[in-house]
This record gives structure tokens, C-alpha cells and sequence, in this order.
């Protein structure tokens, strides 16, 4: 679903637009800035690759944020949608008084491993997946990845 006024590109890649400070200020009680800042920084060219454990509905997903270009690139279904999006981006970008971008909504990670309530094992077991977590849902983290070793 779009937001009221969203820029189609920044709707898709997690951010949204607040025309002014007062919407800042009505939900910064409920935003989290830190990963905010995070996943920002992830969309920037050259920016370090950081590895993360997030708390999301009783589930500890552990993964390396990435930005939504790379996280699109990993299928070529979302890649395809990264290019629409783009696409419509662009065109928006030369309309007057095209919205300015707000916080990001999403966080995207690589070599995603999901750990689950009473389960030593990670979900999937052999290899990391590329996921997309909205930034509302995100309980704790912290910086860092985690694994558990099995006993011999």
C-alpha cells in the first residue's frame, strides 16, 4: 500500500516523506534512529557492510544490512521491480514539487539466518537468505551477528 504523497522509489526502498518537522516530532516517540541511521547508511555508495541481530515477533534474524538496490539484485523478480521503481523515480524527480524523502522503513539484510524460541539450530541451516524487515516491528538489536555451535 502507498502512503499519501510517498514518492513511488522511496515507498519501495523504505522511506516516506513528511512535509515538516511537526511530523518528525509526532512519531520520533516511535521510531527508532539508530537503525534508521543504518539502514540509511547502507544506501550509500561504499558503505561498510555491518552485520546485525534484530528481535522481530519473538525471532532473532541475524544478517549483513545491505541497501534495497542489492537486496532487489539477488532475483530477477525483484530486480525487475528495482527497475520499475526506478524508472518511476525518475519521472517523478523532474515534477515540481515532488516530496522530499523521509526515514527509512526497512532494513535489508544478506545471509539472513533465523533463530526461533527453543531451537538451537538456525533457519535456513546451510546458508544465509536476503530478507526485508519493516523497521516498526523491530523489538531490540544489536550490532553483531550470532550463532550457536554445535556440540560434537
Amino acid at each position: 500500500m502507498r502512503r499519501h504523497g510517498a514518492h513511488p522509489k522511496d515507498q519501495e526502498n523504505g522511506m516516506t516523506h513528511n512535509s515538516g518537522a511537526g511530523g518528525l516530532l509526532t512519531d520520533f516517540g516511535t521510531r527508532d534512529i539508530v537503525l534508521e541511521v543504518v539502514a540509511d547508511t547502507a544506501s550509500q555508495d561504499g558503505a561498510p557492510e555491518l552485520q546485525v541481530t534484530l528481535l522481530v515477533a519473538g525471532v532473532l534474524i541475524s544478517g549483513t544490512v545491505v541497501s534495497f538496490k542489492r537486496y532487489a539484485q539477488h532475483h530477477p523478480i525483484t530486480a525487475r521491480i528495482h527497475e520499475a521503481v526506478e524508472g518511476l523515480a525518475a519521472r517523478a524527480s523532474h515534477e515540481e514539487g515532488a516530496p522530499r524523502p523521509g526515514p527509512p522503513l526497512y532494513l535489508h539484510l544478506k545471509d539472513a539466518t533465523y533463530y526461533t524460541p527453543g531451537s538451537q539450530q538456525a533457519f535456513p541451516s546451510d546458508r544465509g537468505v536476503f530478507c526485508r524487515v519493516a523497521l516498526k516491528d523491530v523489538s531490540a538489536f544489536n550490532f553483531g551477528g550470532i550463532g550457536w555451535s554445535q556440540a560434537d
